[in-house]
């Protein structure tokens, strides 16, 4: 696993099952509950989850900017293109969900973990994350440009093209990464951990040429 500890969700150990369709306020078109208990708009539109197990959803341009999340499961769910920017997300689960192209920008992400997504061109850039963890992700041509990590862990996720420019990795953890191509910004690379042969990758992205012995 990953080695950082994460609060998982708070949910309800017996949670009443509706369709998504039922989830909405035809009257006013808001979130009236969510597909299993919790959610509901605020008048300018923000949706709030509060104690949400989301199962085999299928949320496809779902936009939801400026939320709040909290004690939310997202389980073999459809998130593609989804729009989360500038959300609070706390003790969130992503388990086996597509995130293909989703948006969590300019957000604030504590204890939540992703396992097991696809998050090919997802965008967490200029977030602030805090306790979270990808594990057995697919993060191909992911941004994570500007981003503050704090006891962030990536434990067997596929990353290439993925861009972490302008963000401090020192402390992050990549020796269980795949990854053949990857941009960061030399100055902020220093503590990032590694194995021998992602450093000779990086050097060679940097421009030196590497003499094999």
């Amino acid at each position: 696993m990953t080695g950082v500890k994460i609060r998982a969700p708070k949910l309800m150990k017996e949670l009443p099952v509706a369709s998504w369709e039922e989830s909405f306020d035809e009257e006013d078109a808001s979130v009236r509950a969510s597909c299993m208990e919790g959610g509901r708009a605020t008048a300018d539109g923000r949706v709030i989850f509060d104690g949400v197990l989301f199962r085999k959803m299928d949320f496809q341009g779902f936009r939801a900017p400026a939320s709040e999340l909290m004690d939310v499961v997202f389980d073999g769910c459809d998130l593609s293109n989804a729009d989360f920017s500038r959300s609070s997300l706390h003790r969130c689960e992503f388990r086996g969900t597509k995130l293909t192209g989703a948006v969590f920008s300019e957000s604030m992400l504590r204890d939540v973990r992703f396992t097991d997504c696809a998050g090919r061109y997802s965008s967490f850039n200029f977030s602030k994350l805090r306790n979270v963890a990808f594990d057995g992700c697919e993060l191909e041509s992911a941004d994570f440009v500007d981003c503050s990590m704090k006891d962030v862990a990536f434990g067997n996720n596929r990353l290439d093209d993925i861009s972490f420019l302008d963000t401090d990795l020192d402390g992050i953890d990549l020796t269980r990464t795949e990854f053949s191509r990857i941009t960061v910004t030399p100055m902020k690379l220093a503590g990032c951990k590694v194995t021998r042969e992602q450093a000779i990758g990086f050097a060679r992205t940097f421009g030196l040429v590497v003499e094999e012995d």
